[in-house]
């Protein structure tokens, strides 16, 4: 479980990021994580991974500070995003080779699978691969890792159908076999509908909403597009 306690998070020029005074993680499925660009959205999934380190409060990854042990959580807490980059030079095969050797763990059943399901180009270098292609490397290098915690930053956005279809298929799967939660950075409402069970609203580094998706959607009875507006409008109004 992510628990996260009094957070602030300011920018160099002293501009207030993120403000959350408390946010569990602890949903089964997969979480949506929603908010206009500048939302806090990248921000808030680089804190959770540890990858950097809040101006006050705390963000806990089973009781442990998840900056400050990075290298202990680290096998258990992957962000997705394409700011970490891939050797543009280097085969989709070479990757999976050189993450193979140097994970302590590696389940092979979930690498045959997603090889199976995902048809990753292992002999197309990465600088030639399209986006959705890449995105499907890059779950093929996590998931066979068995980490507790996914990330995705808005990797999905922009994908053909065929591709964000089998990035949640795979997803949603894995957090159903493996009890492990996903948290996936997005605006499209399509997908959130689909494979999102419950749902995070981000507004000016501010949450103004997490529930199960069921919940929000037995309350207002409309569209969903329409409940993110009613609770943008109620959060602007604060």
């Amino acid at each position: 479980m992510i628990d996260v306690q009094n957070l602030l998070l300011y920018s160099r020029n002293g501009v207030k990021r993120l403000n959350i005074p408390a946010l569990y993680i602890n949903s089964p499925g997969i979480t949506a994580l929603v908010g206009h660009n500048g939302a806090g959205k990248s921000s808030l999934l680089k804190l959770v991974a540890g990858l950097d380190q809040p101006s006050s409060g705390s963000i806990l990854y089973e009781g442990k500070n998840t900056f400050t042990n990075y290298e202990a959580i680290k096998s258990d807490i992957h962000l997705l995003s394409w700011g970490i980059e891939l050797y543009k030079s280097l085969t989709a095969n070479d990757h999976l080779n050189l993450i193979k050797k140097l994970s302590s763990v590696w389940n092979h059943d979930i690498e045959a699978e997603l090889l199976k399901d995902l048809i990753v180009p292992l002999d197309k270098k990465i600088e030639r691969m399209s986006r959705g292609e890449q995105v499907r490397l890059r779950l093929l290098l996590c998931l066979p890792r068995t980490p507790k915690i996914i990330l995705l930053d808005e990797v999905t956005n922009d994908l053909d159908n065929d591709s964000r279809r089998a990035i949640f298929k795979n997803l949603d799967k894995y957090s159903f076999n493996t009890g492990a939660q996903v948290v996936v950075a997005t605006n499209m409402i399509e997908d959130i509908e689909r494979y999102a069970t419950s749902i995070i609203l981000l507004q000016m580094g501010e949450v103004i909403l997490q529930d199960s998706l069921d919940t929000v959607k037995e309350k207002h009875k409309t569209s969903f597009e329409e409940i993110i507006r009613i609770y943008e409008k109620e959060g602007a109004k604060k």
